[in-house]
């Protein structure tokens, strides 16, 4: 059975321009300009023109607080350890998705730390009013590893399987090719490979390569 589509592709087609600086971009196919946007959805994952981690986790944050609707979560006649095992594999799952291609900003790890808190609240259905601290609510859920070092521990395997090849030569160049043109002014924004050599206590990405081929 042969799937025909009878759709034009230049509207299905969009066009983006990522950077710092704002531009219009005049594409055409025959004589249909294309529509640019700065914004699209590509397998549940938000990119952006500017390319801000920020606004995915806080996407990631609205799908994952519309899961605690489901009531079943928070019935009394679940155990404990359910409710969590439920929030890890059900609710952290959501979130996480995607996490090996965010940059981990000051402002994303706080807003993941303040995340993770609102879940454990949540579940543990602690009253403001009760004024408990995170080191106590942590102690409540008994975690051995918070979310936030979950997924820096994935983001580190990923690149991982990269520098290595195992995730195919186009990933592999994609990370180690070099881009043309100048760096802009003013302080670089923090990037993909900074969380990488941050973690990994590497000062280049040739380092950190060098590292993981001796690990």
């Amino acid at each position: 059975m042969q799937r025909v589509w009878h759709g034009d592709p230049r509207e299905e087609t969009k066009t983006m321009h990522i950077g710092r600086d704002t531009k219009t971009l005049t594409m055409t196919v025959g004589n249909a300009v294309l529509e640019q946007v700065s914004k699209y959805s590509y397998l549940g994952h938000m990119i952006t023109e500017d390319v801000a981690t920020l606004k995915e986790v806080q996407i990631r944050i609205q799908k994952t607080r519309q899961l605690w609707e489901n009531k079943e979560l928070l019935r009394r006649n679940v155990g404990l350890n359910t409710k969590k095992r439920i929030l890890a594999c059900y609710i952290f799952s959501v979130f996480n998705y995607g996490c090996e291609a965010w940059t981990y900003s000051k402002t994303v790890q706080k807003k993941i730390q303040t995340f993770e808190m609102w879940c454990y609240r949540r579940l543990f259905k602690v009253p403001w009013a009760e004024k408990k601290t995170n080191k106590e609510i942590i102690q409540m859920a008994d975690v051995g590893e918070r979310l936030l070092k979950q997924l820096m521990k994935r983001k580190l395997r990923y690149v991982g399987h990269i520098m290595r090849g195992s995730s195919g030569p186009l990933l592999q160049l994609s990370l180690e090719g070099k881009i043309e043109g100048k760096r802009g002014q003013g302080r670089p924004k923090r990037n993909w490979m900074d969380d990488v050599k941050e973690w990994s206590g590497s000062t280049s990405y040739g380092d950190t390569k060098r590292k993981d081929e001796n690990s």
